[in-house]
């Protein structure tokens, strides 16, 4: 087993969500030259009223006092079975390479089966490297592509998903 990363990772609600969306706007923009503002404002806004403490989750990595990875997952209201999306999922260049990505979807996933869901489902960008292959690594599969309008410029996002059969399922 890898050992744990250098952060210190913490459980927030919905007054997390602004101070982890802040961390992967920055990120996304220095990395992918993405201007995501906008669309994850909207989406932090959206999650802030409608956080269900059963279902979403805000967990931020600390080194130092500073916040240095973000994993922001909320509630996927249309899907048939009690269902989270890992929708931002974030470190900053210089923490990578750490362990620190790998300890806040870890600390996610075992959230998600304390909690007895049923359906996971997560979200890259076509052009992210890191992400996919934590989800593939964690037994996710691709089950869509999907479009979507950055900046006047339409981008790929991948879907991906898993389901869990039970809340010790490894």
């Amino acid at each position: 087993m890898p050992a744990a990363s250098p952060a210190t990772v913490r459980s927030h609600g919905p007054e997390g969500i602004v101070e982890a969306a802040r961390l992967v706007e920055r990120v996304f923009h220095e990395e992918f030259d993405l201007p995501i503002a906008e669309f994850l404002a909207r989406e932090v806004e959206a999650a802030r009223w409608e956080f269900d403490e059963s279902r979403d989750l805000v967990l931020t990595a600390e080194t130092g006092g500073r916040t240095v990875g973000a994993l922001i997952a909320i509630h996927d209201a249309p899907a048939p079975a009690p269902t989270v999306l890992f929708s931002w999922l974030a470190v900053e260049g210089a923490s990578r390479g750490q362990g620190i990505g790998r300890d806040l979807f870890g600390r996610g996933l075992e959230t998600c089966r304390q909690r007895g869901l049923v359906r996971l489902r997560a979200r890259s960008f076509a052009l992210a490297a890191a992400a996919p292959h934590l989800y593939w690594m964690h037994g996710f599969r691709v089950v869509e592509l999907l479009p979507v309008v950055l900046g006047g410029r339409t981008r790929e996002t991948v879907l991906f998903e898993k389901l869990l059969t039970s809340p010790t399922e490894s």
